[in-house]
């Protein structure tokens, strides 16, 4: 496991990290010069990580140790719960390498236009489904709520911007007026890093002047409803910096 995936773990929380190998990352605080350090410890058990786990998996690979692991922990769907099948299936997910191209392509209708952005699926997951999605140059997938499931997201090839957003209150979708939501995450998406996304959280992707790759390891949690995907609108410029609050709005798929 690469140094990346490595700090992808829980903290305090031992993870069977593949078939009859456990780690548990621990932190503490260290003081040097008046500065207050975070610092990762059980080195050991980081080295031993490193010796027996390959660097690079496979798809096929992956499916055999994502799934147990996942099957596992996919009951908790506390945050805390969700955090640690999120973190314990990126770490693996970051390693996959050679990663094969759909059956087939689909349109997701998530994209500005319809041939902007499209996914196909490799069977195999279980308890997730492997969605493996290409944008062209310059391409959006419009913001939008995981209010049935979670995400891992990593890249494969290309570069995407990936903004994560939370509600400051709570998701009322029969508000027809403006409300608040704050960005948690602006990252550059390249091949192999990941980006995590929770149940009720939104996320959306830019591609960069290439166009880009990458998976979507998905979860559902809870049923699907019946409405259709809550898309949302949000300000260009936020309403307090400090803190990334914009102003949001929905817009529904049709």
């Amino acid at each position: 496991m690469s140094q990346n995936s490595y700090t992808l773990l829980p903290i305090d929380e031992e993870v069977e990290v593949s078939p009859g190998l456990f780690v548990e990352r621990r932190s503490f605080m260290a003081v040097f010069g008046g500065m207050a350090l975070t610092m990762v410890s059980n080195l050991n058990a980081r080295a031993a990580i490193e010796e027996s786990v390959d660097k690079n998996l496979s798809f096929e690979q992956f499916l055999s140790e994502a799934n147990p692991l996942a099957q596992r922990l996919v009951g908790d769907i506390s945050a805390s719960g969700q955090d640690r099948y999120l973190s314990t299936v990126a770490a693996l997910t970051a390693k996959l390498r050679g990663m094969p191209m759909p059956a087939r392509w689909n349109n997701t209708g998530q994209g500005l236009k319809e041939e902007d952005y499209k996914i196909g699926v490799h069977p195999g997951g279980n308890p997730f489904t492997v969605l493996h999605w290409r944008l062209e140059p310059g391409a959006i997938c419009r913001p939008h709520v995981h209010e049935y499931g979670n995400v891992v997201s990593v890249g494969l090839e290309g570069v995407v911007r990936v903004n994560n957003y939370i509600s400051t209150g709570s998701f009322d979708y029969k508000n027809n007026g403006t409300f608040q939501v704050q960005k948690t995450v602006d990252q550059i998406l390249s091949p192999g890093s990941v980006n995590l996304v929770s149940l009720d959280m939104v996320h959306s992707f830019q591609a960069g002047p290439d166009g880009a790759r990458g998976l979507d390891i998905t979860t559902r949690l809870k049923p699907k409803p019946e409405h259709s995907t809550p898309y949302l609108s949000i300000a260009k410029t936020a309403l307090d910096e400090n803190t990334s609050i914009y102003d949001a709005s929905w817009a529904f798929s049709s």
